[in-house]
């Protein structure tokens, strides 16, 4: 899978639903502009960058956890429980991110929390939503 930047998206961040896949392609491009910004001392850009990131990881979120509480999947409340605390670090990091020694942990911390978090709490539905009929190739229209 390719991000918009024409870079090519980690496999570990796919996991087999095209509409979380594309979810992820987004967070991921996100996370690529906040290293650039981050890199280059853009203080408006890094700020506008997280405003984004944490309005796209509420989104994409709030798309997993209705998604586990229709289909079922026994582990909701955990993975709920992970979204949480990971939404909380972030916001922790907002606060600061004028502090461009805090900013890049911050574009470090999100690129680790998002390949772990994909790689141990995402792929753990993922046969769940399968078996209960959600289609690997749903995705939204592209514009």
């Amino acid at each position: 899978m390719t991000t918009p930047n024409g870079k090519t998206l980690p496999a570990n961040f796919e996991i087999g639903i095209a509409e979380l896949d594309a979810q992820h392609k987004r967070l991921h491009a996100l996370l690529e502009r906040l290293r650039v910004a981050v890199g280059k001392h853009y203080g408006y850009a890094t700020n506008a960058i997280l405003d984004e990131l944490a309005i796209e990881t509420r989104i994409h979120f709030a798309v997993e956890e209705s998604l586990m509480r229709m289909l079922s999947f026994p582990d909701v409340e955990t993975h709920v429980i992970e979204h949480q605390s990971l939404t909380q670090q972030l916001e922790r990091f907002r606060k600061r991110a004028q502090d461009f020694e805090v900013a890049d942990e911050l574009a470090a911390f999100t690129l680790q929390w998002l390949n772990e978090h994909v790689d141990r709490f995402d792929r753990e539905f993922v046969e769940h939503f399968l078996r209960a009929g959600v289609s690997a190739t749903a995705a939204p229209r592209q514009n």
